[in-house]
């Protein structure tokens, strides 16, 4: 079975959607007096905090921790912990955007769990009208002459692959973490299948705005960059890759990626503090009271 979804990235804003956004370091202590902590200024001036190993006992009610490589704030690392938490309801919404997160939706981003998606774009149980018309609010202000490229998540037997339809170069770029030479081929043509796919959608009249731009993307040349960084055995990252490149490589060619365990919690962290999540400051403020509140219930820990 092979269900994509499209994302797309217009040429006629060079803003993107920014899930990396980073909040002012507050001074609340999270983590244990004797961690190792490195300020540092990124690129973009706010400061981080370099979360260091040692960490409170009751990071044990915690279904994933912080690593010593990750770059988090005390917010943000209040708000991991938050999302993470093996006491808290399960059923909470963490994210309502276009989608709703649920709690138990991030589990999947736990360390070796699979990334799983409930809802996909393209299938073969869909028409391209029948997906114009179910995401027509999403895609009703899109044109194809500023269209540069489409990303298309792939799941294929539980493993993720992202093909890239750039318009520009006129090529379908193949990444995969995880390459199979038995699975090669089959690939190669379930990449072939979804550019047909998108063409027909993106034939219709809604995105048309230049009659003279032919929309020919089955003609694009498949390919698979070389030397691309691979995913450990038995990781299950092949999703967390997936998005990673969505993120990292909006416009560049550059694929060589690096994921990890902290990889998966930043991905978390950034979805749930994204400013198009309306609850994203309930959250806070609900990871700030949820953190005093273990606190209290552990004052040993700071003695």
């Amino acid at each position: 079975m092979l269900d994509p979804t499209v994302v797309v990235h217009s040429s006629e804003s060079g803003k993107t959607s920014d899930l990396t956004s980073i909040m002012l370091i507050q001074p609340k202590k999270l983590f244990h007096l004797d961690i190792t902590r490195e300020a540092t200024t990124p690129p973009n001036g706010q400061p981080h905090v370099r979360v260091g190993a040692v960490l409170p006992k009751w990071w044990t009610l915690i279904a994933f921790e912080p690593t010593a490589s990750m770059m988090l704030t005390d917010s943000q690392a209040a708000v991991a912990a938050y999302i993470f938490s093996d006491t808290l309801d399960p059923s909470e919404e963490l994210v309502i955007s276009d989608e709703i997160g649920y709690r138990s939706t991030f589990r999947c981003l736990v360390p070796e769990r699979r990334v799983e998606s409930r809802r996909y774009a393209l299938s073969d149980k869909y028409t391209p009208v029948e997906v114009i018309s179910d995401f027509l609010v999403a895609y009703v202000s899109l044109k194809i002459s500023h269209v540069t490229r489409v990303f298309i998540p792939i799941c294929e037997e539980l493993h993720w692959y992202l093909v890239i339809v750039d318009f520009k170069s006129r090529r379908l770029i193949i990444l995969d973490s995880l390459p199979c030479v038995e699975k090669h081929q089959q690939r190669k043509r379930n990449t072939i299948k979804v550019a047909i796919y998108l063409e027909a959608m993106l034939d219709d009249h809604i995105f048309d705005d230049d009659k003279s731009k032919v929309v020919d993307c089955s003609t694009f040349w498949p390919m698979t960059p070389s030397g691309l960084p691979t995913q450990k055995n038995r990781s299950n990252d092949s999703g967390v890759w997936v998005t990673s490149w969505m993120r990292e490589c909006t416009l560049k060619d550059d694929f060589n990626i690096q994921v990890n365990d902290s990889t998966r919690m930043r991905l978390a962290v950034d979805l749930v503090l994204e400013e198009h999540n309306d609850l994203c400051l309930v959250i806070q403020e609900n990871a700030w009271q949820y953190r005093t509140r273990v606190e209290a219930e552990h004052e040993d820990i700071w003695e």
